[in-house]
């Protein structure tokens, strides 16, 4: 089913809730980033890779793709691939991998970082969406703080309504009036509260302001001005209440169909400036997902430890994760087909791609298999494959300086985030 809305129906909601009308995103885009002129994009494709059937055959430009990676093929000119980054320090594990993917193995992870620094103008600083996250395991990649995970959010009905509000021709109901004038008063009340508090109690109380600000956006629906009426296809999925465990939206037969919504609707959060920072998790570490439009048998987890490389479980693996970074293609492909500005949606955003370990029969964090795509409003040159192996004084780099580049790219200067053991700064060689 089509579900449209209305720019007039959301300011309606919006005053009725005692909301100001978000500012519209500008679209103009400079050569050299201001916060808020490049989005950040972060995707997760779970348990690593096997090595070989993974890196391109050579660093630079001139370099061919092997089976695990070659849906990049379609968007080659658009990627950069970048290994030789260990994750340091942190638990050596899955547990520990997508604990520090964007977190450099520090509190706060990048994508929940970014929104509090370019996010400002948005009704959502960052916009975590999942497929599967909460089936059969729950970790997530985003930090507010220490301990303090958010979730993505698995139903792709409820993202649209959270970033939307109501479909066109239904204006806020009573119940959504009450529960935005309680919240403003909550949100009042522990605004007085702060200025009595210590710095670290008084950034605990963001972590809860923070959350009780999505509550107030998920009631009133908050849009900015920039897509006018939004049109989506849902493809009439529909969570069926007696759905228990797994809920609908978890079932392994919607595993396709949630992929293709969310990713719809995370390039649709950034083309309507809904936010500059989304992230999606395709599942979470030990994922028991079978692919079942390839006809997997073999669970993904159970696949990463394939033993030998010509073993019946490395063929699963090979084909599942192909799987993934096919869906990511048509996803990178259908940004560069949005105007932006001067350039394209993809031009202007930063997409980083990761995994919570390398191989996935070693369980190990070095040589991490990372990806970034886009150009970062003109910033990154893309087209090629590049090698950090021993180049930080004989030792891999830190996928941590990574982390660094990417904020640096989205207009806000960090020297370190996470892990400073090799040292400030951003991946030498990346940018340009």
């Amino acid at each position: 089913m089509l579900i449209q809305t209305s720019r007039r129906s959301f300011m309606t909601a919006l005053a009725a809730a005692g909301v100001a009308a978000p500012v519209a995103l500008t679209l103009g885009r400079s050569a050299m980033a201001a916060p808020g002129d490049v989005r950040a994009m972060f995707l997760y494709v779970p348990d690593g890779v096997i090595p070989s059937a993974w890196h391109p055959s050579a660093s630079g430009t001139n370099f061919t793709l092997p089976a695990m990676s070659a849906p990049l093929e379609a968007v080659r000119e658009d990627v950069v691939f970048v290994r030789g980054t260990n994750m340091y320090a942190g638990a050596g594990t899955h547990e520990g991998g997508i604990a520090k993917v964007l977190t450099g193995a520090g509190d706060v992870s990048l994508d929940v970082y970014l929104g509090q620094q370019i996010g400002g103008n948005t009704p959502m600083r960052s916009l975590q969406l999942g497929v599967a996250t909460s089936y059969q395991g729950s970790l997530s990649m985003s930090y507010a703080g220490a301990g303090q995970s958010v979730m993505p959010d698995d139903n792709p009905l409820n993202v649209f309504a959270r970033m939307f509000g109501q479909p066109a021709g239904q204006g806020p109901s009573g119940a959504q009036q009450e529960g935005a004038s309680v919240l403003d008063v909550a949100i009042g009340d522990l605004r007085r509260l702060q200025s009595y508090l210590g710095a670290t109690e008084r950034e605990k109380l963001e972590i809860h302001l923070e959350s009780l600000r999505e509550v107030e956006r998920k009631l009133t629906g908050e849009v900015t001005q920039v897509c006018g009426d939004v049109a989506w296809d849902d493809r009439g999925f529909r969570v069926i209440e007696t759905d228990y465990y797994p809920l609908t939206h978890h079932k392994e037969e919607n595993f396709a169909l949630m992929s293709e919504l969310q990713a719809e609707l995370a390039v649709l959060a950034l083309q309507c400036g809904v936010t500059n920072v989304v992230s999606i998790m395709w599942s979470h570490p030990v994922s028991p997902t079978k692919i079942l439009d390839l006809g997997s048998s073999i669970g993904h987890h159970d696949s990463s430890h394939y033993g030998a490389a010509d073993s019946a479980a490395a063929r699963s693996y090979i084909a599942q994760k192909a799987w993934f970074f096919e869906r990511i293609a048509a996803m990178l492909q259908h940004m560069k087909s949005i105007p932006d500005g001067d350039g394209t949606l993809l031009h202007n955003s930063i997409v980083f791609v990761g995994t919570d370990i390398n191989d996935g029969n070693l369980h190990d964090h070095a040589d991490m298999p990372f990806v970034l795509a886009g150009q970062a409003g003109g910033q990154l040159a893309t087209g090629r494959a590049l090698d950090y192996r021993n180049s930080n004084g004989g030792q891999n780099d830190a996928h941590a300086r990574l982390l660094v580049s990417i904020a640096n790219m989205a207009g806000v200067s960090v020297e370190t985030f996470g892990y400073q053991g090799s040292g400030p700064g951003g991946l030498p060689g990346l940018l340009g």
